[in-house]
């Protein structure tokens, strides 16, 4: 895996250049990779959707509900939507003007025979009769309407009078029929009527709707008519009788049934039935294996496939989790990366952050797919129980919160859609994951990933309990057991994530903090090796180490990173420790007897030393880079101006700087910053002979000036606030360090005390310390052996 990475890491732009560009093309290559390895894990095209099987056919598998769903009543709905028409009542169309046309039809008809015509029974009083419209009159009924009236009768509707009352009469024989209602067919009326919905008369001047509350009143035409006409012979000798002859002819239906309208309603209400469903149990068999399938059982694979969203086209399914899961990751990641500061964007940990999202990813495809094949009922359980939560804990602890978050979103998606939408999987996950990754932050033993684990064991459990809740099946005989797969779903992430940490460090070169604190153990070989043979370094070191830790946890840097760099930054110092003034306890300096730059050359050496004893004890890129920094490009004064004394009598010769630089870089990290300052700090108060408050205070702030107007710190991210902070940190704690502690004399002996002078040099009463032994001391010691 690490050459692996370090092949791709020649085709990604650096993580600086990716902070001023966009993705690289690299990166977007990768980025397809991981959407497509995602939506081929999580996607509909592999879910656990059965084989639709038709009618007739072998069943390949047994089929097992994992869900309670409902599927159409196709039989039931049918006989709905067959008895939905007989509900809709019948229309019938309702002329109300029916009586003003039968009348204005008689008026037209006899307005032939006078000069003018008569138009009406209001204008028949004022129009004189010619002496013939007599006959005319009577020849009119005679042709229009086969009625024969006497003479005597033309004379009287030749009349105006007569014609008015004639009117009338016929308007009193119809009013009462069409007031009623008539119908050409009243069987078909008593027919429709006697669907059970009804009748409705819609009016068709009004337009308005009404029931046909009194059916029995209404009359036949053919019945109306004879009632009116009284006997088959058509002569009329009175008014009376002519009336009613008249009525006969002109009567016309007024409630006529509208089959069209009827026959839309209908068509309309037999659409509109919804489907009628029945429910089908999680865990009921729905075929088994080598069955013929039945009608029945086709449409309930069909309604099961449909309820876990598997019925559309699989492609377009896939694609469109592939389009959703690529727009997601690419608007998370140019998000964090315009918009949070401490998210890592660089190519290892682009690589990393993927491979942890395919394999977790393809942890729950197992997971599930083995699961569900075993145990068919497990299905609710195992969903919970899989150790989803573990990516947070381990992205947490390689990485950093920021990135946890921007790589939580896509994540949380692409899990919750391989695990079910409908399950509300993404509630715990989320509740769970970011939980477990805070409390991953301050892990350093394995102790704490147990804690870690029961703690989004309880978190999860709570989360699918609401959602329980919420889907009103808290109080089922089943909703104990994904409460309970969700609390080990919680312990088993955080055995996974223990478990992943370290393949994370040996694939990807992290340094993470839990092997931070095995590389403080004094067991380590490298921190033996300096303890024996350059216990000044290691005391410096473990001085440094001290001022680093508090001056991290001050300006919210990585605490234990810095300690154990500060441990480590001048392991370099073992192949030669002699040569370094801390491990010089003779004062005997060998540098005397070197040339400045031969010295110069000895002192950057521990820097390349310390990097090669980094790589071979595999001590982190972390480490291994603070190693390489914490010296910057700084110049050795001392031996620099030693140079230019020496080059030429007088002093006027010209020594290059460059020869007497480290060869840095430059601390690129806060971590690496505060070894650099750290390192010289501690130096600089070693150096004062009398080591008060003050004098701290102004060495340590000195220094840390000198460093910062040297430029040693212009690449990495110290701002100003943060120099004081650490100058504070590091007074505080050297002051503690260099205490002054009460001078004790030593006790003298039994003749000396009768000498009047050594009264004043006696310890105070009450006062105890540190004395030199005198005989009765060495006899004391004897006694412990040494």
């Amino acid at each position: 895996m690490s050459f692996f990475f370090n092949q791709a890491k020649k085709f990604f732009p650096s993580e600086a250049a990716q902070k001023k560009a966009g993705l690289s093309v690299a990166g977007l290559v990768m980025l397809v990779v991981v959407c497509v390895l995602a939506t081929a894990l999580a996607g509909p095209g592999i879910r656990f959707a059965p084989v639709i099987y038709s009618e007739g056919e072998i069943s390949q598998n047994t089929v097992r509900a994992l869900q309670d769903y409902l599927v159409v009543d196709e039989e039931a709905t049918l006989q709905r939507r067959r008895e939905a028409p007989n509900l809709v009542p019948s229309v019938y169309d309702l002329n109300g003007q029916a009586m003003e046309q039968s009348l204005q039809l008689l008026t037209e008809s006899l307005a032939s025979v006078f000069e003018p015509p008569v138009s009406g029974p209001e204008t028949a009083e004022k129009q004189p009769v010619s002496p013939p419209s007599a006959g005319k009159i009577a020849q009119t009924f005679r042709d229009r309407w086969s009625i024969v009236i006497s003479g005597e009768l033309a004379q009287t509707v030749a009349r105006a009078e007569g014609r008015k009352e004639l009117y009338r009469l016929v308007g009193e024989n119809l009013r009462p029929y069409y007031e009623r209602g008539v119908v050409a067919n009243r069987d078909l009326l008593m027919r429709e009527a006697g669907r059970g919905s009804g009748v409705i008369v819609k009016d068709l001047q009004a337009g308005e709707e009404r029931p046909l509350s009194e059916l029995a009143g209404t009359v036949d035409f053919d019945t109306a008519r004879s009632e009116l006409l009284g006997s088959p012979a058509k002569s009329a000798t009175s008014l009376e009788k002519l009336s009613g002859i008249l009525a006969a002819e002109l009567l016309r239906p007024n409630l006529a049934f509208n089959q069209e309208e009827t026959a839309l309603r209908r068509k309309s209400a037999a659409e509109s039935v919804s489907p009628v469903y029945y429910q089908v149990r999680r865990g009921e068999i729905i075929v088994r294996e080598g069955d013929k399938v039945t009608a029945d059982q086709s449409r309930k694979l069909a309604g099961y496939v449909k309820d876990t969203g598997n019925d559309g086209p699989v492609f377009l399914q896939n694609l469109g989790l592939f389009l959703s899961l690529f727009a997601l990751c690419l608007i998370s990641y140019e998000f964090g990366k315009q918009n949070i500061k401490k998210v890592r964007t660089s190519p290892r940990d682009l690589l990393f952050l993927s491979s942890l999202f395919i394999l977790l990813l393809a942890i729950q495809r197992l997971g599930m797919y083995v699961g569900v094949r075993l145990e068919p009922d497990s299905a609710e359980i195992i969903r919970f129980a899989l150790p989803m939560g573990a990516a947070f804990i381990v992205a947490r602890m390689v990485l950093n919160s920021e990135t946890v978050i921007v790589f939580a979103l896509p994540y949380i998606a692409a899990a919750s859609v391989c695990a079910g939408l409908e399950s509300g999987f993404f509630l715990p996950l989320i509740a769970g994951g970011l939980l477990g990754g805070h409390f991953a932050g301050g892990a350093y033993r394995r102790i704490d990933f147990f804690r870690i684990g029961a703690i989004i064991g309880l978190v999860q459990a709570f989360a699918v309990t609401l959602i329980l809740l919420q889907k009103g099946t808290l109080f089922t005989p089943a909703a104990p057991w994904p409460v309970i797969g969700a609390f080990f779903g919680g312990v088993l992430s955080a055995i996974l994530g223990m478990t992943l940490v370290p393949l994370a460090e040996s694939a990807f070169g992290y340094t993470t903090d839990m092997r931070l604190m095995e590389l403080a153990s004094l067991d380590h070989p490298l921190l033996k090796d300096m303890m024996l043979h350059a216990p000044g370094t290691y005391h410096h070191s473990v001085v440094v180490g001290t001022l680093v830790k508090g001056a991290a946890e001050a300006i919210g840097a990585r605490a234990v990173l810095a300690m154990v760099a500060a441990y480590y930054h001048d392991v370099g110092k073992v192949a030669k420790p002699n040569y370094f003034i801390e491990n010089q306890p003779c004062a005997k300096n060998p540098h005397d007897k070197l040339s400045p730059s031969m010295s110069a050359l000895i002192l950057t050496s521990h820097v390349k030393e310390g990097v090669e004893m980094a790589e071979k004890y595999k001590l982190g890129r972390e480490i291994t880079d603070i190693i390489s920094q914490h010296h910057g490009t700084r110049i050795m004064a001392y031996f620099h101006e030693k140079a230019q004394a020496q080059a030429k009598p007088g002093g006027g010769g010209e020594v290059s700087e460059q020869e007497f630089r480290y060869l840095g870089p430059k601390p690129q990290t806060r971590e690496a910053a505060l070894v650099m300052l750290a390192d010289v700090a501690e130096a600089a108060v070693r150096s004062l002979q009398n080591a008060t408050q003050p004098r701290i205070q102004g060495a340590v702030q000195n220094m840390i000036n000198r460093v910062f107007a040297e430029g040693q710190l212009d690449e990495c991210d110290l701002a100003l606030k943060d120099l004081h902070k650490i100058a504070r940190s590091f007074t505080h704690i050297l002051t503690a360090m260099h205490h002054h502690r009460i001078d004790y004399p030593a006790p003298v002996s039994k003749d000396k005390k009768e000498d009047g002078d050594m009264d004043s040099k006696r310890q105070p009463e009450g006062g105890r310390g540190r004395t030199e032994a005198g005989p009765e001391g060495h006899e004391s010691l004897k006694r412990l052996g040494i």
